[in-house]
């Protein structure tokens, strides 16, 4: 009983402190490079939480309690600090010397110079983890005696260490900034936030991010040169998916997920995340026959260079009916697997593989598994390429055509899978933006091939009167076409001020216009720019107006 009570008070001293500290960075972030929190894993990448860590920096660190604002230690450049967790409280070691204890934290720990901060034992890529910004250490969500790092970084910072983790900057500039531009969007929209003291992790299930030790010039570069650029659809920042190899045809959003708030599959769809093939000649591969004439051959595609454009597994009988037999147990789990595969259950004798329904690039939607004790549905993308395992891994996509080999009095010999791409298959293909860069097309270009019906521009500000927030600065790159300031004015808003690069503009009497569009190439230069929306002045309280710069016009197709 004493022991649930302890937790339960130090869940909501914990929770107090986190809640003030995350609308304290909600406050800044629209003012500056947003702020991203990061859960940093452990080497293996399947824990987020430690029963301790322990940092250190060339320049040496300061150990700040959140709590109270103290400095708990000035950490000498080199020397290794170790803080661990009980009951709740911190305790903060140096040298081997207990330092500080039952310390309520969080913790921050900032770096006294421009040196990385490095978490000693953990490793990215064979190479020390180190990393940019500050980090956070803060109780784990799960227990008392656990903790969680968090690192606590600028957008940009952060870009440098995802974006040549997520693409080779071998693949060229044009693709990497085509990666960034998309990393950017996913990293402030993901499809998914399923931490609690964190906006991203740092693997595979998030982006990739492995921090300062990993960075390359060419994507820094990349970062610095769309600085402040997203991509949006009708003024909106996108959630801007993306995989390895599409296959030559990228898949429809709503058949490869589900609803991340209903759950509901197929999910709701979305309009720039459409099903499109790299030759327009290629029809739709709904049924059968097309799907298997295009993924049993290759035709030209951006994807073509990437040892996963077209790919075959094949099973033996006996091998694949036991595969499946552990497959659909595990994988019933997901609720996609109907009725449920019990653990008792023998599978028997495996009689057909029934693909039920195939979107428009042909990815599977749902199959039927026959046996001769049952048959079972399987629905959606991921769950598919799980439950038809090869040597212990998922199938490399869910666009795939299976054939039966039978003998002569009709009983399976053996089972072969042809497909296509690696990855969901939704969005940007990073082989194919790469390929795509080969070939002389610019990141903007790539982008609006991969997401239908996008344009390139700021992320956009919100501005209320009435309130305390009076103005919001950001910057941004200008390309090589005209760009345009965008007004949504749903409210009713008279008169708009901005300043850009110290040019002061004003758009007045637009009370009675909802969508306007300022041409704004006179007040640019190339390069960095810089914009200051100001407060709507001498109108009602409470009217908001929405405004970004549009620098790439979405495309009519």
């Amino acid at each position: 009983m004493k022991k649930n009570i302890k937790y339960l008070f130090c869940m909501i001293i914990y929770s107090c402190i986190l809640l003030n500290y995350l609308l304290f960075l909600s406050m800044i972030a629209e003012a500056q490079d947003k702020i991203i929190r990061v859960g940093i894993s452990t080497n293996d990448f399947k824990n987020l939480e430690y029963p301790g860590t322990a940092v250190r920096s060339a320049g040496g660190l300061n150990i700040i309690d959140q709590y109270t604002g103290n400095n708990i230690i000035r950490v000498n450049a080199g020397s290794t600090v170790k803080i661990n967790i009980k009951n709740g409280f911190f305790y903060i070691y140096n040298y081997g010397k207990l330092i500080s204890k039952r310390i309520a934290g969080p913790l921050f720990v900032i770096p006294a110079s421009k040196h990385p901060i490095e978490i000693v034992g953990l490793k990215r890529v064979g190479k020390p983890a180190m990393y940019r910004g500050k980090l956070e250490i803060v109780r784990a969500a799960s227990s008392c005696n656990k903790l969680s790092v968090v690192n606590i970084i600028g957008l940009s910072d952060y870009l440098k260490g995802v974006v040549p983790n997520e693409i080779p900057v071998s693949f060229g500039l044009e693709a990497v900034k085509a990666q960034t531009v998309a990393a950017r969007n996913y990293a402030l929209r993901p499809r998914v936030k399923p931490f609690p003291q964190f906006d991203l992790c740092d693997s595979v299930q998030c982006q990739v991010y492995f921090g300062y030790n990993t960075e390359k010039d060419l994507s820094n570069k990349a970062v610095e040169e769309t600085k402040g650029l997203f991509a949006m659809y009708d003024s909106d920042v996108i959630l801007a998916l993306y995989s390895s190899t599409a296959g030559g045809y990228t898949g429809n959003y709503e058949n490869a997920f589900s609803d991340p708030e209903t759950g509901e599959f197929p999910s709701k769809p979305i309009p720039y995340l459409k099903a499109r093939p790299d030759d327009k000649e290629i029809p739709i591969l709904k049924n059968e026959k097309e799907a298997a004439k295009f993924y049993k051959s290759t035709p030209f595609s951006y994807d073509q260079e990437s040892r996963y454009y077209r790919w075959h597994k094949r099973w033996a009988r006996n091998e694949l009916q036991n595969v499946l037999r552990k497959t659909l147990y595990k994988q019933s789990s997901t609720g996609f697997v109907k009725p449920r595969y019990s653990a008792e259950k023998w599978f028997g004798k495996l009689k057909n593989i029934k693909v039920l329904k195939r979107d428009d690039s042909g990815k599977i939607i749902s199959l039927q598994i026959i046996s001769n004790t049952g048959i079972w549905t399987v629905s959606k993308e991921l769950v598919i390429r799980r439950t038809f395992k090869k040597s212990n891994r998922a199938l490399p996509s869910a666009n795939v055509i299976f054939e039966l080999i039978k003998d002569k009095s009709g009983n399976i010999i053996h089972i072969d899978a042809y497909g296509g791409g690696f990855g969901h298959g939704v969005g940007m293909s990073q082989y194919g933006a790469g390929f795509m860069d080969q070939n002389g097309f610019i990141f903007y270009d790539i982008l609006q091939h991969y997401y239908k019906g996008i344009s390139i521009g700021t992320w956009p500000v919100v501005l209320t009167t009435g309130t305390n927030l009076e103005q919001v600065e950001q910057e941004f790159v200008i390309l090589d076409q005209d760009p345009s300031l965008v007004i949504k004015n749903m409210e009713d808003i008279n008169n708009i001020s901005i300043k850009i690069n110290g040019k002061k503009l004003n758009v007045k009497n637009i009370s009675d216009q909802t969508n306007i569009i300022v041409n704004i190439e006179k007040y640019v230069k190339d390069g960095i720019n810089k914009i200051v929306y100001y407060l709507p002045k001498n109108e009602a309280g409470g009217k908001s107006v929405r405004m970004h710069v549009e620098v790439i016009k979405a495309r009519n197709e």
